[in-house]
């Protein structure tokens, strides 16, 4: 369904299962996509969306990227955003090199999984290894992955074995599949605006983001882009102290800013 369905009452009990009328969401890889559609399809219910892992792209998308490969301010405003964009072929070098995993799980799960679901050595390397990188590209140079650095080693234990006991590795990868099956389901939303309050916490390792001055394509209540001083992919995990204080911080602002309105 989607925010044009005639299934009007099934929208509103689905949006309203938690009990709550209004609410605020937060999310960040899949859960970025869940909090996105959510604001989308229940803008009514959903006071602020919180998010740590975005991907606008804006008009022209192609153009800009050629016109930043020279002249980068001129599409970028941000100088900390410019070196991490540019030169654009390191930026795309960085996303193939880690996001194989995505092509394997997108077409063959079930062949990785069979394999997974049989080894826990296995199963830990393929799943420690996301920590390492997307925690820190410069991680995998150490020789254990600096895995210590950010993570006890029972917290890592514990993620891995929530899919080695449960035997649900397999299942968990088939999303992908799914998921890109379906593709164009997931990005026709794309051009859509979202006027539901947005909240941007943009760690510095994360893999992928979005240039604070492209975020106004998509979302038209931007209230809060906060530039964190570390922290990559699984901020929840890695930083939670910083992530829990933004989204404090936003949603005083989202607050202050809905008052403003009745006032109006």
């Amino acid at each position: 369904y989607g925010p044009h369905s005639n299934c009007k009452n099934f929208q509103h009990s689905y949006a309203k299962r938690l009990g709550f009328d209004n609410y605020y969401v937060q999310g960040g890889d899949w859960g970025s996509t869940v909090v996105e559609f959510m604001s989308l399809f229940f803008p009514q219910f959903v006071r602020g969306h919180h998010n740590n892992f975005l991907n606008v792209q804006p008009p022209f998308y192609i153009g800009r990227i050629l016109v930043g490969s020279f002249f980068p301010s001129l599409v970028v405003t941000s100088e900390r955003d410019q070196k991490r964009m540019f030169p654009f072929k390191d930026y795309v070098y960085t996303l193939l090199r880690e996001t194989g995993y995505m092509h394997i799980q997108a077409t063959k799960p079930d062949t990785i999984g069979h394999g997974l679901t049989d080894s826990p050595a296995g199963l830990a390397a393929y799943i420690l290894e996301k920590f390492s990188v997307w925690t820190n590209l410069g991680f995998p140079d150490c020789v254990d992955g600096c895995l210590l650095e950010k993570f006890e080693l029972d917290d890592l234990l514990n993620n891995v074995m929530v899919y080695w006991i449960s035997g649900s590795i397999t299942s968990s990868m088939r999303l992908y599949k799914e998921t890109f099956g379906n593709f164009y389901d997931i990005t026709k939303y794309d051009p859509v605006p979202n006027s539901v309050p947005l909240g941007y916490a943009d760690f510095p390792q994360e893999l992928t983001f979005t240039p604070e001055n492209w975020l106004s394509y998509k979302y038209k209540n931007v209230i809060s882009f906060t530039a964190m001083p570390d922290g990559g992919h699984f901020a929840a995990f890695e930083q939670p102290k910083l992530l829990a204080e933004d989204l404090r911080q936003f949603t005083t602002k989202v607050e202050e800013f809905l008052e403003k309105k009745i006032k109006i």
